[in-house]
């Protein structure tokens, strides 16, 4: 390219330099060739993972499965049978908390003979196996049913496992048939074997919303 004046009378250099020109325009076409390809594999995966028409139905949700709630209050026992109404024959009535109340009197509980006892509220142990195994026969779970204790903050230790040995204890009689023996037949008493333990806000959405009164 011709030279071209200079505010001083000299001659300016008026070349252009295309090279950096050329190198952008090169970055820039595989850029574009990248993006498209890119974009063509996004497309292809996202019409693989469309869901496709098939020969054998969905599977339907499992069932709920039912569970006993207790809580331990100052004034006695809350049980109930949590998802009661979608057992094979509902029972929507166990949905409703069931209140065991204390027993009259109280427990004493004395330190080496001497005269320093320690008191304690009278809760009917007795009355809570009998509820408990009517909503075990009432699962047809048999050892498998499941169960969780709660206390109020408050409540003695004692009581806690006071209810844990009477929620043990709790077995179904062999005429629930329930449970059967190592030949797969016979009828047996069947206990539960792990109970769980938790905090009684776990309990708010399981039928126990108003906890203790």
């Amino acid at each position: 390219m011709g030279g071209g004046s200079s505010g001083k009378g000299g001659v300016a250099d008026a070349n252009l330099n295309v090279v950096p020109f050329i190198d952008l325009l090169a970055c820039t076409i595989c850029f574009l060739l990248v993006s498209a390809v890119w974009s063509s594999l996004a497309r292809v995966d996202v019409d693989q993972a469309l869901p496709k028409a098939s020969k054998t139905p969905p599977k339907e949700p499992p069932k709920p499965e039912p569970k006993l709630n207790l809580l331990i209050c100052p004034n006695g026992y809350k049980v109930n049978l949590w998802n009661a109404d979608h057992l094979t024959t509902p029972r929507p009535e166990l949905l409703q908390p069931f209140m065991v109340p204390l027993l009259p009197g109280e427990d004493s509980v004395c330190r080496n003979g001497t005269a320093d006892c320690d008191k304690f509220k009278k809760y009917d142990r007795a009355k809570l196996q009998a509820k408990l195994e009517e909503f075990r026969v009432a699962t047809g779970l048999g050892d498998k049913a499941k169960i969780m204790v709660s206390a109020q903050d408050g409540i003695a230790y004692t009581h806690l496992v006071e209810t844990l040995d009477t929620v043990l204890a709790a077995c179904e009689p062999e005429t629930a048939k329930n449970c059967v023996g190592p030949d797969g037949k016979t009828a047996v008493r069947c206990c539960l074997k792990n109970p769980s333990v938790g905090d009684s806000g776990l309990l708010r959405a399981e039928g126990l919303a108003t906890l203790c009164d």
